[in-house]
């Protein structure tokens, strides 16, 4: 360059002093790079060998990308520069300021020396930032994508498709993201300690979905024994890992395998994860983390469903359960059967303890031994002799304590346990529960579970079987006290029996002893009253034989009144005359208290319809009817079609010596002992129609004696004692 050259010689006579102030212009508070830059910077200005602009260009474009490299500001590096340039001008005009021409040429190209390098400096830094910014972008948009991945091999995991499918989607999503071949997902058996292919994106091996590992075998085979990733490049350069590279119908070299596993209070080997490539290929850590978290999701989605599998057997197995415990108290409540229930305890008991045999024995406390009542599990006629004394075996013990208790192979010390002497037993039976059966602190025998497994039943189990036992005591309690009952009502059932004979026997004794005395006396009068006193007496015996055939607790009116027509017409009516008899239909139930004084109320207005009411006439009917009123009163009315009551008669009825004012003195009495009254009156009555050979006949009013009682109707209800 001319303008260089002659700058070059115009500074040749002046460059110690120049040297000398400029360094003494840096010195102290110039850093070293800095000092580099201006030494750069004059060199090129003075023109030194291998300085030139160029290299002073590439110079400071160099430094302008390390300024981002090391996070360095790009104005405090030019405004460094630009205090060299002031520096170098104030010394370059005190040497040239006698010759001005040479001060305009060295300023000038000193000046241009500066721009370019600033020029350079910001060229390199802006280069480096724009660099990181496109790779930032990448990256964002990268890890963007990375982001949507996870989303939908998590909601996979969220969704109700199946799990084979579930993991086909991510195994799918896995390859598409990472631009690979194959990825394969394997899960892990423990109990065979192989692993089976379960998912791939696209070609299966050659053994298909059935496609198994040996731990070690192949490299998802040596991820699953080692439990750490794997990472080859050329998969087939290695002898173990060609074995699984080649079972495919393409071989694959680039391969990153990781293990699947569950991180919780120990952590568990779900299975293995691989990525393969038909080229080698180097995978980056970005990848490897991805394909980690989409792991860490497998994991947990595979323990999330163990779970819930598990929770829900456990639901599952608790409803059963219930349901059975449920069953067994319907049959309890429902059945008085003894064996049948106590069958069906033992059976269950067995089923929903796991265990394999039970026995129900029942405490005989005269003898204090135990025998079999139901048994599962053990030979019917070993169980029918078994016999064991209180205090002896687990079973013994357990009803002298009154507590439950566990024990295993407790039978080979215990010479008085029935299996230490049976050897086909002992070989089978390790682990046995007994539980009391209790009820109100009286123990009445136990229940034994018998299982193989040389463990306790965990507290849930042993509930279980505790539960079982409360039922079987009360089966038991049950079974004795409907017994006890049965035997106590047999027992008053012939005692009242034989009470109803006899009673029966005596009141035809006493109607005997009357109708006796009224065929041998003379007396009209007398014979009379005695006929009246025989159909009392046989009054009461057709009531009494009504109770002793019916529910003694009670009896209809209807019934009550067919006995006492019966009684009054074959002894009070008489031959000449032709009376008609009608009972209607009353359902109303009489409590046995008041049965007895209403057959007697009945009969007394009964006799005084035949003995008054059809005094003076040969025909005539009496009807006998009753019902309930709205205000809880028994109305029961006897009818007559006789000539009717006289006036005194029907308002006020005074007992006499009479007949008459005996029968209306007992009325009025017995059934003022029911809280009943008395009534006698004249009234106009239409019988209802009646249906006569297909005919419809219109009723029919007629003239009407009523005799009427009303009395409240209170049934007497039984009463519990309550015992605590």
């Amino acid at each position: 360059m001319t303008q260089g050259v002659n700058v070059e010689q115009i500074l040749a006579p002046h460059l110690p002093r120049l040297k000398m102030s400029l360094q003494h212009a840096w010195d102290g508070h110039q850093g070293r790079e800095n000092e580099n830059d201006a030494w750069q910077l004059f060199q090129t200005l003075i023109g030194t060998q291998d300085h030139d602009e160029s290299s002073l260009t590439a110079r400071f474009e160099q430094v302008g990308r390390r300024l981002v490299t090391y996070d360095e500001k790009l104005d405090t590096r030019l405004q460094e520069i630009q205090n060299f340039v002031d520096a170098a001008a104030t010394e370059i005009k005190h040497i040239f300021q006698e010759h001005p021409e040479e001060l305009v040429t060295t300023l000038g190209y000193l000046y241009q020396l500066h721009n370019k390098s600033a020029l350079a400096l910001t060229r390199g830094f802006q280069h480096v930032v724009e660099e990181q910014a496109r790779t930032t972008t990448h990256l964002t948009q990268q890890l963007e994508h990375r982001l949507l991945a996870l989303q939908r091999v998590n909601g996979y995991s969220n969704s109700a498709m199946d799990l084979d499918q579930t993991l086909e989607n991510t195994a799918q999503v896995i390859a598409e993201e990472l631009n690979v071949d194959l990825c394969s997902i394997f899960f892990y058996d423990e109990l065979q300690r192989v692993l089976t292919l379960r998912a791939t994106n696209g070609p299966r091996p050659l053994g298909g979905m059935h496609f198994i590992l040996r731990l070690g075998e192949g490299y998802s085979g040596w991820v699953a024994d080692k439990g750490r990733p794997l990472h080859s490049n050329d998969a087939l350069g290695d002898p173990n890992f060609a074995t699984e590279a080649r079972s495919y119908s393409t071989p694959y070299r680039g391969v990153m395998a990781l293990p699947i596993i569950f991180f919780g209070t120990a952590e568990r080997l779900i299975g293995v994860i691989s990525v393969q490539s038909s080229e080698p290929r180097e995978f980056t850590r970005d990848e490897v983390n991805f394909v980690e978290v989409i792991a860490g999701i497998i994991a947990i989605n595979i323990e999330n469903g163990r779970l819930y599998e598990q929770t829900d057997e456990q639901l599952r197995r608790k409803v059963h359960e219930l349901a059975t415990i449920h069953r067994v108290s319907y049959i309890i409540a429902s059945t008085l059967n003894l064996e049948e229930v106590l069958q069906i305890i033992t059976t269950q008991a067995v089923h929903l303890s796991g265990a394999e045999r039970s026995c129900i024995f029942e405490l005989d406390p005269d003898r204090r031994r135990l025998h079999v009542l139901a048994h599962y599990g053990l030979n019917p006629e070993q169980a029918s002799n078994l016999q064991i004394g209180v205090g002896q075996c687990c079973a013994g013990r357990t009803v002298q304590t009154g507590r439950p208790s566990m024990a295993v192979d407790c039978f080979h010390a215990d010479e008085h346990c029935f299996i230490h002497d049976d050897p086909t037993l002992s070989s089978e039976i390790h682990s046995v529960l007994c539980v009391p059966l209790k009820v109100k602190q009286k123990v009445l025998g136990c229940i034994c579970i018998y299982s193989s497994h040389r463990h306790l039943l965990s507290p849930e189990q042993m509930q279980l079987v505790v539960t079982f036992a409360n039922e079987a005591a009360i089966a038991i309690e049950n079974a004795r006290l409907y017994e006890e009952t049965r035997r106590g009502l047999e027992l008053k059932s012939v005692l009242l029996r034989e009470l109803h004979h006899r009673v029966k026997n005596n009141l035809a004794t006493v109607a005997g002893i009357l109708s006796l005395q009224r065929r041998r006396t003379r007396s009209p009068e007398v014979r009379h009253i005695l006929a009246e006193s025989v159909n009392r007496v046989q009054g009461l015996a057709a009531t009494h034989d009504l109770l002793a055939h019916e529910d003694v607790s009670e009896a209809r009116v209807d019934d009550i009144a067919r006995k006492i027509v019966g009684v009054a017409n074959a002894n009070l009516s008489p031959p000449e005359k032709r009376i008609s008899f009608q009972v209607e239909t009353c359902p109303v139930v009489i409590p046995s208290r008041a049965v007895t004084i209403l057959a007697l109320v009945i009969n007394e207005m009964v006799s005084n319809a035949i003995k008054h009411g059809m005094a003076e006439v040969t025909r005539g009917t009496v009807i006998i009817r009753g019902f309930e009123e709205e205000d809880g009163y028994v109305a029961i009315q006897v009818l007559d079609s006789g000539k009717g009551p006289s006036a005194e008669q029907e308002q006020q009825e005074e007992p006499g010596e009479s007949g008459e004012g005996l029968g209306l003195s007992l009325i009025k009495n017995l059934i003022g002992d029911l809280g009943g009254r008395f009534a006698l009156r004249r009234e106009t009555i239409t019988r209802p129609a009646s249906t006569k050979q297909g005919e419809q006949t219109s009723g029919e009013t007629a003239e009407y004696t009523v005799a009427e009682v009303r009395f409240p109707l209170r049934r007497s209800r039984p009463t519990y004692a309550l015992n605590s």
